[in-house]
């Protein structure tokens, strides 16, 4: 029996062993963190993470994450927010846009709140209706305060990350940062806005995966063989197996997005599972 099978692989986020004591910057690829949820925290339409329970960077995978880091009394705060709501959040969910960027990648803006004395709290209620604020979570817990915020800046706010958690883009890494802003006030801050738009808009989605087109046939005397399609621009490996344990490379095929009929040299495998993985383009 010949058996077909199309496994894709991609990398997942994985924490990174990381020493670095420095803050992260542009370029770096985060480990995986987590807020808490102030308010039910909607993921995607089947999952919402209810008020109190911890969000991670993780649970956005696929997305391109917009975070704004704010504390209620901070004038800066409350003059960035409006133009935030405006300029990221309204901008990407337009009916034009769908809440995607102009590669069809997720956008979500998450207002994170730093201040976690307990006389704040109302005044920070008021704070988050008064700007819409759709995605809120508190970057405390009972036993520690700020912890994401300080990887990112050591003092100040408000802040501005923004991190793709896209996997396999041909653009960027897995979880790269692509902004870590701190203030509001150095220039106008819809330049700023536009700068952010921009490294948005520049984020790629992966290409889609290899296709197995057909079942491997055997014909009288012949080797089995069957045909893949490896999209344009992309390398894909084609394997073997008798175990599903141990792969062998069959053959490489570099992407044309055209059809390529792959033979198994060996011409009568009891049992063999193929897969078509996309690997570094050369």
């Amino acid at each position: 029996m010949i058996t077909a099978l199309l496994l894709a692989l991609w990398t997942t986020l994985a924490p990174m062993a990381s020493s670095q004591a420095a803050l992260y910057k542009p370029g770096d690829s985060v480990t995986d963190f987590t807020f808490i949820a102030r308010r039910p925290f909607k993921v995607s339409d089947t999952r919402t993470i209810q008020a109190g329970q911890p969000v991670r960077l993780s649970d956005m995978a696929g997305k391109i994450v917009f975070l704004e880091w704010f504390a209620v009394w901070c004038t800066y705060c409350a003059a960035a927010a409006p133009q935030v709501v405006t300029g990221i959040e309204d901008h990407y969910s337009s009916p034009l846009r769908g809440g995607k960027n102009p590669h069809g990648i997720p956008v979500v803006h998450v207002a994170v709140n730093q201040e976690s004395r307990a006389n704040f709290q109302a005044g920070t209620e008021t704070f988050i209706d008064r700007y819409r604020f759709r995605h809120v979570v508190n970057d405390y817990t009972s036993t520690s305060v700020n912890d994401v915020r300080f990887k990112f800046q050591s003092s100040g706010q408000p802040i501005f990350v923004v991190i793709s958690g896209v996997t396999n883009s041909p653009t960027h890494k897995p979880w790269e940062v692509l902004v870590n802003h701190l203030g509001y006030g150095d220039r106008d801050f819809n330049l700023e806005l536009a700068n952010f738009r921009s490294r948005i808009d520049a984020v790629q989605a992966p290409p889609p995966p290899p296709l197995l087109l057909s079942t491997p046939q055997v014909a009288s005397g012949a080797n089995p063989s069957f045909t893949v399609q490896a999209p344009a621009g992309t390398r894909i490996d084609v394997q073997h197996s008798e175990d599903l344990s141990s792969w062998t490379l069959l053959q490489s095929i570099d992407g044309t997005g055209e059809p390529v009929v792959v033979t198994d040299p060996n011409p009568s495998p009891a049992q063999r599972y193929y897969r078509a993985i996309q690997t570094p383009a050369p």
